[in-house]
């Protein structure tokens, strides 16, 4: 039996609330779920044990951690050369979020530093360097919330 096959309802619900806010407490939940505590903490588990839940985290607003600049960088690599690329990649504090995409660039990565020196420095003096990259293109993200 696949784990989708004993998902309901009350578990997409479940998600739903927890996707919203993972710090949400089991008696909350259970309230909004009617079902107790205990029983909500078991489907969580359930979830995890499944795969479905795969990790907790938190959303942080990076600029207050001095992160000024966000930054969407497109790397065409060579033909080959994908799978080393993506291990030094992820070896990155710089790049939050790596993504192996098809058409014209081979990686789409997220990357957060403090101001547009420490990018072209990160750009020029990192990811230029790679084996195999051959160009990058950068498109900052706007701020969402102004």
């Amino acid at each position: 039996m696949g784990s989708t096959e004993r998902i309901d309802d009350t578990d997409l619900r479940i998600i739903e609330m927890l996707t919203k806010n993972a710090r949400r407490s089991l008696r909350e939940i259970g309230a909004i779920v009617k079902l107790s505590p205990s029983s909500v903490r078991n489907r969580m588990e359930r979830l995890v044990d499944e795969g479905v839940i795969k990790r907790y985290t938190l959303e942080l607003d990076h600029r207050k951690l001095g992160y000024e600049a966000q930054v969407v960088v497109l790397i065409i690599s060579r033909p080959g050369d994908s799978y080393e690329i993506y291990q030094k990649l992820s070896k990155y504090n710089e790049i939050s979020e790596i993504l192996r995409t098809t058409g014209p660039a081979s990686f789409i990565c997220k990357v957060r530093v403090k101001d547009i020196p420490q990018l072209a420095k990160f750009i020029t003096g990192e990811l230029e360097k790679l084996e195999g990259v051959e160009r990058i293109e950068t498109m900052f993200i706007l701020p969402q919330d102004e």
